[in-house]
């Protein structure tokens, strides 16, 4: 799974960094990739993440000029985000039946197509962000060409699973007599719980993502764009679409912390003056992060503080 992961992820990579830079430049995402330096349009043996840059000593093929080291940092970065992703996704992997039989059996494996789902989603999620980072730092900027249609496969994916997770009930209880009793016009039973798919997938990560991006828009508005720009708003209602709640809400309250520590070690060393804009884009996304990987037990942490 680790390294399975780790490989998915040096090849999200070098696409990640793609469309940073054909955002920025307001290129194509479709054609093929070339040397920005000599414009030689680059063969597939020279795309192979982190092995080529190695092979290559870090210059281009035809012109030798020297390849920019954030390729290969970017690589890695994801590589080893997307191998966590994997690894704290393999205990529920070992415990899930074993995957074999027919694609309809596959299908109504609820417990298996769930994890599918969660690493496919999760891993959509991380892609996304770490490009908003590229752009963000490069030129303080979140592009509408990656972030709206973000937020709109992201509420695609929503619907489609809760939709899958609905049909799955009704097909489950389906199955026995004491199940059918539970179906409408004899019960409520399944008319709650496919309120409840809705309410915890859909309607938690659209409100939550709504309510983020409206949080931000009004601190837009108090301190007239001084605060944080329109992409952190897309951004917010991004995080709340991927998180849901209460782990959109998390991750806004922890880039707000990071992101305050951060400016005042930045003032101390004297590399930003007080009052001067910082990108808060990274810091939704290091937030956003935490909040994936560790946002339950920081969760259940603070409950037991606060109990």
């Amino acid at each position: 799974m680790i390294i399975f992961g780790f490989i998915l992820g040096i090849v999200l990579g070098s696409f990640t960094k793609a469309l940073a830079d054909r955002s920025l430049k307001g290129k194509s995402f479709f054609g093929r990739s070339y040397c920005p330096d000599c414009k030689h349009t680059l063969s597939w043996y020279d795309l192979l993440p982190l092995v080529s840059f190695i092979l290559l000593k870090g210059k281009c093929r035809y012109c030798r000029r020297k390849i920019s080291p954030e390729y290969i940092l970017v690589e890695l970065v994801m590589g080893i985000l997307i191998a966590f992703l994997f690894y704290q996704s393999s205990p529920v992997v070992i415990a899930s039946p074993a995957i074999g039989g027919t694609w309809q059996s596959l299908f109504f494996n609820y417990e298996l197509v769930k994890l599918i789902f969660d690493l496919i989603f999760k891993t959509f999620f991380i892609t996304v962000l770490v490009s908003v980072t590229l752009t963000d730092f490069k030129r303080t900027l979140i592009p509408d060409r990656i972030i709206i249609p973000g937020i709109w496969i992201a509420i695609a994916s929503l619907a489609a699973f809760t939709i899958y997770r609905v049909g799955y009930l009704y097909w489950y209880l389906n199955q026995s007599s004491i199940g059918k009793l539970l179906l409408p016009p004899a019960s409520d039973y399944f008319t709650r719980h496919s309120f409840y798919a809705l309410q915890d997938l859909l309607l938690g990560g659209v409100l939550t993502g709504a309510g983020i991006a409206g949080f931000f828009l009004s601190l837009i508005i108090i301190t007239k764009g001084r605060g944080m720009g329109g992409g952190d708003v897309k951004l917010g209602a991004f995080m709340g679409l991927g998180l849901g709640f209460p782990g959109g809400i998390l991750a806004t309250v922890l880039a707000f912390l990071t992101g305050a520590v951060s400016a005042v070690f930045l003032i101390i060393i004297k590399k930003k003056k007080f009052g001067e804009n910082i990108p808060f884009g990274p810091f939704l996304v290091l937030g956003s992060l935490i909040t994936l990987f560790w946002g339950q037990e920081i969760i259940k942490w603070y409950l037991q503080l606060s109990s």
